[in-house]
């Protein structure tokens, strides 16, 4: 089903709404953004966003947006490759972050829709040189509703070797509308890693790996995520989750439990401690700190001036592909 959301730079913002039994996923394709999800009639959505695409643009800190070229921070926008330095948007001085001002989380996308799979297909093209990168992008993200399961699975086509590393950016919170306090501090959260990237005071890594066994940091073993300040990059135990969890988060009051797949080494944890939005979020809900966690699956951040960390080049030899799956229930 589609509707149509708002307007963005005089193009129309549709919202198409995916739903298999009582799940629905609203996705507009401005950012290729989820606007909503509902898991049942009677909970809020287990999202964090906007009734109105107005406060989109201004406000939304990547709500539900598919970010790219590359997801995260890259050290004062600066990289080199094949002998030839870069230089990218500076968003979030001193850094690049989340593929700068043109980044596709702020972007209208193309789209099209299959009913006989329950899934819509956004595509955007970057050009040579958009927002410092080189190389032309062709790139596309496909949403599959499948009982309580969102697959989402993100490809691009590249005509020279350019940096890729596309990610999904959802605030997740699965409170019900009967708790006292709209916050993620008493989800349990459980993270298949026992290390993470140590990061400079701006969140650029160090290069070093650093074990989070028997710190606070540590979610190895399943517990409350309290009020830790987490914008951190975890390294995850098996370079394929596509068959046991990278991820779970849990809410004993609302009995809501998130399950998250990936084919990607890493996850960065975000848990928006600072978060504090002057507009109303869906539901008539306050967005204050601590009112959702991303789980951003990825390929660790500044990879592109780490040549120990996974490799993010893409080529027209080797195409950019990555697969994420997430269940609520």
């Amino acid at each position: 089903m589609n509707k149509i959301f708002g307007k963005f730079n005089d193009k129309e913002v549709i919202l198409t709404t995916l739903k298999d039994g009582n799940t629905s996923v609203s996705i507009m394709n401005w950012g290729a953004a989820i606007q909503n999800w509902k898991v049942d009639k009677s909970q809020n959505s287990v999202v964090l966003g906007f009734e109105d695409f107005e406060l989109y643009p201004k406000f939304s800190p990547y709500f539900g947006s598919i970010v790219g070229r590359v997801i995260n921070r890259i050290d004062k926008g600066k990289f080199e490759l094949n002998n030839i330095k870069y230089q990218l948007d500076i968003n979030r001085p001193p850094n690049h972050l989340h593929g700068g001002e043109s980044g596709f989380g702020k972007l209208i996308w193309d789209f099209e829709t299959n009913e006989g799979h329950n899934s819509v297909t956004y595509f955007i093209n970057s050009c040579d040189g958009e927002g410092g990168y080189p190389g032309e992008v062709n790139a596309k993200v496909k949403y599959i509703l499948k009982e309580k399961r969102l697959t989402i699975e993100m490809s691009a086509k590249v005509d020279k070797e350019t940096p890729i590393n596309m990610g999904q950016h959802n605030y997740f919170n699965l409170c019900s509308p009967f708790e006292e306090k709209y916050n993620i501090c008493n989800h349990l959260l459980y993270l298949d890693s026992k290390s993470y990237t140590q990061t400079d005071k701006n969140l650029i890594p160090t290069g070093k790996i650093i074990l989070a066994q028997n710190s606070e940091m540590d979610f190895f073993n399943k517990k409350k995520i309290g009020k830790i300040k987490l914008d951190d990059n975890y390294v995850l135990e098996e370079k394929n989750h596509l068959v046991r969890p990278a991820a779970e988060l849990f809410n004993p009051v609302s009995n809501l439990k998130l399950k998250l797949w990936t084919d990607q080494p890493g996850i960065q944890v975000y848990n928006a401690s600072s978060l504090n939005l002057a507009p109303k979020g869906l539901n008539g809900l306050s967005y204050g700190n601590f009112s959702g966690i991303c789980l951003e699956d990825q390929k660790f951040p500044d990879s592109v001036n780490n040549l120990d960390f996974p490799s993010i080049i893409s080529s027209p030899e080797k195409p950019y592909f990555h697969k994420t799956i997430i269940e609520i229930s």
